[in-house]
């Protein structure tokens, strides 16, 4: 722990004095004091001086006289800022309140007693708060002993909400330590309102409520044929539990016939704290119990719209087949045994029957998204009895799509930066929002705008969050700091956000894969190429960042892909490509000890991190075939790029590479092209590996040796060029033609069809 540079001195006055002035300062545990002022009798010259010398925690001195003042021998404590807390916990919860606890620092970090001192407390419901020793919401006095238990209670809090504290303790000066650790604790939910049996069977008990007021997370039910334990020990205990925080009802099955059972119904927070409810009871009805289907599980897919059920059938009595119900209801259709149904049949309370057969698994499409759909299962015995139902839900959520026309413009002095982009108004496979203008929570809860001073390995800050309503926001910023870039989510109320394009506060344009191993960067004037009126497509346009894996046995070390797609209707831009090849393309490889992983089963066996500049290179799919583009190997931050015009598929690949420059025929997209502007083969398009970045020229020959016209620059900067099969703006007469490529001392010839 830093002292704090404050040392009180005892010091005498003296008779007959006119001024003493001390001048010096503190540095590295040494106070020196010089430059003293002579009094009447001329004790002490304007030269002199004397040092006061510290150790940890306290100050050594010989005894000094000087211009009337005297320091007396001994030693003096030095102030020390008190230490931080290291852990917060609640140790109770309500709907409204937090006790929190945790154990006090003291005067040193743990070394000392902190005697008439002070705890301060903040604390927020805000992720993004910003926490202070200076800034506090309550200040209270406290004597502490390093280690005692503390505890405090906050009240009236928002119920199932988290929130983050943290407590400061300040010395009897009001010295403040400088940090805490941060709480994070949920209060609990409301209880569920009214709980009642909706149905009871021999085997089986359903109780329904109504949703509390502030919602919860999930809810859960617990039996007993105890009383938990208060009537006598032992006895039957069963938990249900839902999936979400929707459903009102719960059952509970598998219980034994006329036999008395306890209820106990709880709200979940976020953290899983249960609220209970008071005690309700009954008494299962007579009768023989047919047994219901176990292990019932659905597994949704969002962008299919689709659900599969899956579940165990009971061994005994034979089943003759299980009836499978769809409801928007969490309660099961009543069937009177005895009732014959069918697949296709709704019933009276609007479910439908989806199944009848005897199966243990079933597949449902056409669902809608952001509907809570219940499946409800029963096992058919012969003579059409029924078991009780066994339901489970689901809910099919897509993220928002993450906002377009991002741009960023610094204020001419450079304090401020301000962000702007497109409303977001459609899911992310770009159905559109049941009321674009004004969505649902669960589908467009608000912005979050976040920040990090990083690119190689962003460490995302959240800055702000905006309503559903903001298109900007703006940020003061210190033009001496670091250079920032900034994303903007769309989040549902459900928590999910599809990947989100960052700018910076120069205006390139940033595109991350979901686990930011591979980024795409687009600088300003290209950017503004994705914006609706700069493209010819009419939309904005929204490029992802996809992640395809590796596969080490085809020596492919990472695999993403950047696609462009419209908004908000999600069209994907197969052809979209830049006016330029100025787009950065980094992908990363991984390295364990000192080999790139993994490559141990490489066709081309182990390669060395140190090798990585000359048999890594990256690879790109042009439709029909993935090509050699080589790119520049950064050793250092373990990445492979490329500047080039086009999106795509890219692969970090093993490639044996030259030290110099390199062409071969496989750098050739395609020996025959057909120039009749339909966009299929109109181009060839030659890559080869260019490390030192050499100048270089390509031209095209008949084959009597005529000149016919020279290639242009290529979809990749510096080591690609292209031909379009015209010369002088005109397209060539059918034919071979010869293509010759030179660079350093090399030359590369080869040939190639035009046909018309």
């Amino acid at each position: 722990m830093k002292k704090a540079a404050l040392i009180l001195l005892a010091l005498s006055l003296a008779a007959n004095w006119q001024r003493a002035e001390a001048v010096g300062g503190m540095s590295g545990g040494s106070m020196s004091v010089a430059r003293w002022a002579g009094n009447s009798q001329g004790q002490v010259s304007s030269a002199g001086g004397f040092s006061l010398n510290t150790s940890i925690g306290e100050a050594a001195f010989s005894s000094v006289s000087a211009g009337g003042y005297s320091v007396d021998p001994g030693y003096i404590k030095l102030a020390a800022q008190p230490g931080s807390v290291v852990s917060i916990t609640a140790v109770t919860k309500s709907t409204g309140t937090l006790e929190l606890a945790w154990l006090a620092p003291g005067a040193d970090g743990f070394l000392g007693g902190v005697p008439n001192g002070l705890y301060r407390l903040d604390y927020s419901s805000d992720p993004a708060h910003s926490f202070k020793p200076t800034v506090f919401k309550t200040e209270f006095s406290t004597s502490v002993v390093p280690g005692d238990a503390q505890q405090l209670n906050i009240a009236g809090l928002v119920p199932n909400t988290t929130y983050y504290a943290k407590i400061y303790l300040g010395d009897a000066g009001k010295v403040i330590a400088g940090n805490s650790a941060l709480g994070a604790e949920s209060t609990l939910s409301d209880l569920p309102v009214n709980p009642v049996f909706y149905s009871v069977t021999p085997c089986n008990v359903t109780i329904r409520w109504t949703l509390p007021p502030n919602g919860a997370e999930g809810y859960r039910t617990d039996s007993s044929t105890t009383s938990f334990g208060i009537l006598s020990p032992g006895g039957d205990v069963r938990t249900v539990s839902t999936p979400n925080g929707l459903q009102v009802s719960l059952s509970i099955n598998g219980l034994a016939a006329a036999t008395q059972y306890y209820f106990r119904v709880a709200s979940l927070n976020w953290q899983g704290d249960r609220n209970f409810t008071t005690l309700i009871a009954t008494t299962t009805a007579a009768g023989t119990c047919m047994p219901p289907v176990t292990g019932l599980a659905a597994a949704g897919n969002a962008l299919s719209r689709a659900v599969t059920l899956t579940w165990v059938n009971p061994d005994s009595y034979s089943p003759e087949g299980v009836v499978v119900m769809l409801s928007t209801s969490p309660d099961s259709a009543q069937v009177a045994n005895g009732t014959e149904l069918t697949a296709g049949q709704i019933l009276a309370d609007g479910s439908v029957v989806k199944s009848t057969g005897v199966a243990v698994s079933m597949r449902d499409t056409g669902l809608t998204l952001d509907t809570t759909f219940f499946y409800h299962l029963m096992t058919k015995f012969a003579g059409a009895i029924y078991s009780v139902g066994v339901s489970t839900s689901v809910f099919l959520d897509l993220p928002p799509m993450a906002p377009a026309g991002l741009t960023a413009v610094m204020n001419p002095g450079r304090t401020a930066v301000s962000l702007t982009w497109n409303a977001v108004t459609s899911n992310t496979d770009g159905s559109a929002f049941g009321a674009p203008a004004l969505p649902r929570d669960v589908e467009l809860s608000h912005y979050r705008v976040e920040k990090s001073s990083s690119v190689g390995a962003p460490n995302w800050v959240a800055v702000a969050t905006l309503p559903v309503s903001a298109q900007s926001f703006t940020e003061a910023v210190d033009p001496a700091g670091p250079a920032y870039i900034y994303r903007i989510s769309a989040i549902d109320s459900l928590g999910t956000a599809e990947t989100a394009m960052c700018v910076d506060t120069d205006q390139g344009i940033y595109v991350f894969s979901p686990n930011q191993v591979a980024r795409l960067k687009i600088p300003a004037d290209l950017g503004r190429e994705l914006l609706a009126e700069n493209n010819t497509t009419g939309s904005g346009i929204l490029i992802r960042g996809v992640d395809e894996g590796n596969d080490p046995a085809k020596n492919i070390f990472n695999s993403v892909r950047f696609e462009a797609v419209t908004t908000p209707g999600n069209q994907v831009l197969k052809d979209f490509k830049f006016s330029r090849p100025e787009l950065t393309v980094a992908v990363r490889y991984e390295v364990s000890g000192s080999q790139i992983t993994p490559s141990a089963i490489s066709p081309q066996g182990p390669i060395s991190a140190g090798d990585a500049a000359q048999r890594l290179g990256l690879y790109w799919n042009n439709g029909e075939k993935y090509v050699k583009l080589y790119g520049k190997v950064d050793m250092v931050n373990q990445l492979v790029g490329v500047q080039t015009a086009l999106l795509g598929d890219y692969q970090v690949r093993a490639v044996y590479r030259d030290a110099g420059v390199h062409f071969d025929i496989s750098g050739l997209t395609n020996r025959a092209i057909t120039p009749n502007g339909d966009g299929l083969n109109d181009t060839a398009v030659f890559t080869f590996d260019n490390p030192r970045d050499s100048a270089f020229s390509g031209k095209i020959f008949d084959l009597g040796g005529a000149f016919i016209a020279n290639m242009a620059p290529g979809p990749v900067l510096n080591n690609s060029l292209q031909w379009d099969g015209k010369a002088g703006g005109r397209a060539v007469s059918g034919g071979a033609y010869v293509y010759q490529i030179r660079s350093e001392d090399k030359m590369f010839n080869g040939t190639l069809l035009v046909v018309r």
